[in-house]
């Protein structure tokens, strides 16, 4: 099998070193992961009717082109799969650099098709190395701070925001638009968030020109270990105790409306690489519960909540396992599916399209299988479009 060279294949969504960062923490506070904590634990899910679900996934066209993909081949394979919506990204840098040629395609595309799209716009696009900034407006800000403390990056940002939903709102075939992706976690090279009031800043931008609902997405809980490196704050006393009112879900439900959507993106196994000892993190037994909890509060607000990301490829702490990995199996992608059905989401987004795809060019059709067994078992689910 043809496996590409990619840096650090744990690099394809946030830094190794946060994991790293986390592993380091338990060695100097003695608590283990995944623990469960009395307060800590999520109510039940209520009993749901398991009604056919709204299967979806993401689209990284730079991300098929890295991997050997012709890019248009793979996004008209991932239409053929009749997918309920594809989530896209406008990569802030490749449309300076490029302008809007290869969205404007994809876009097009999709209407012609009747592939009812997602579209992410902002500073902070889908798949490492997460912030798409052009060079020209590179912001002064220390590692782990909030970047849109910079005055420049800020308004250019709105701009951006505002100039391409005006280019796009228009096409009938987008069901909604994503404000950042995972704004509030740390993430990149340089561990930046993005602060909640430039987010409220580009929700206000967005809905000032088109009254689709907007989505806003936070990476959800993993485990009381990984979940310190995942929040800006670090080591979230607050959250341990009960409080949950500095989340990263809590803060996006606050600049969203009624009728808009919580994103939460859920992984189960995350490979790591630690002084030389390769090895599998875990998530707790709880995370489906606890996206079912802010579900639940969601559905409270009148908000709706989608799964995002549902982890559907691995997470390697090295590029020699891509091919055969050690994180995780296609099998995986349809317990980790149940598991969120039951919590009663209606809309579940499959993370992983290109490496399904050049998997089952490699010879390895397992996972695209695995895919395409759960959108076969979920036909009947209905249409996003006017939801």
């Amino acid at each position: 099998m043809r496996i590409p060279w990619i840096p650090s294949l744990s690099l394809r969504r946030r830094p190794a070193r946060l994991l790293l960062a986390s592993i380091i923490i338990s060695i100097a506070l003695p608590i283990p992961a995944p623990i469960s904590l009395p307060w800590e634990q999520p109510a039940p899910a209520p009993a749901v009717t398991q009604a056919p679900v709204q299967v979806g996934t993401s689209y990284n066209p730079l991300h098929a082109t890295y991997l050997g993909l012709d890019w248009k081949d793979a996004y008209k394979r991932l239409e053929a799969m009749r997918f309920k919506v594809i989530r896209l990204s406008a990569y802030w840098s490749q449309v300076d650099g490029e302008g809007y040629d290869q969205l404007d395609w994809l876009m097009n595309e999709s209407r012609a098709s009747g592939q009812p799209v997602v579209l992410s716009v902002g500073m902070k696009g889908l798949g490492w190395p997460e912030y798409y900034i052009p060079d020209w407006v590179q912001p002064k800000v220390a590692d782990g701070g909030d970047v849109s403390q910079d005055p420049t990056l800020r308004a250019e940002t709105l701009d951006f925001v505002t100039t391409t939903v005006s280019r796009y709102r228009d096409n009938p075939l987008l069901v909604a638009w994503q404000i950042e992706n995972e704004p509030l976690n740390p993430a990149g090279p340089h561990r930046w968030f993005i602060g909640k009031e430039l987010l409220a800043d580009e929700v206000s931008a967005v809905k000032a020109n088109d009254e689709r609902p907007v989505i806003v997405s936070a990476f959800g809980h993993f485990n009381m270990l990984f979940d310190r490196t995942s929040n800006r704050s670090g080591f979230d006393l607050k959250a341990l105790l009960g409080f949950e009112s500095d989340t990263a879900e809590a803060q996006s439900l606050n600049v969203l409306s009624k009728g808009d959507i919580l994103g939460l993106d859920v992984y189960t196994e995350i490979g790591y690489n630690f002084l030389g000892q390769v090895g599998v993190s875990h998530a707790g037994s709880d995370w489906a519960a606890k996206a079912g909890h802010w579900r639940g509060v969601s559905a409270k607000q009148g908000k709706q909540a989608w799964i995002t990301e549902s982890q559907a490829e691995p997470w390697e702490a090295s590029i020699s396992s891509y091919g055969d990995p050690k994180s995780t199996v296609a099998e995986d992608i349809i317990t980790r599916f149940k598991e969120i059905r039951h919590q009663g989401f209606s809309t579940i987004l499959l993370w992983g399209a290109e490496y399904w795809l050049w998997r089952a060019d490699n010879g390895d059709s397992s996972w695209l299988d695995a895919v395409q067994g759960l959108l076969h078992q979920n036909l009947a689910a209905p249409s996003l479009l006017g939801a």
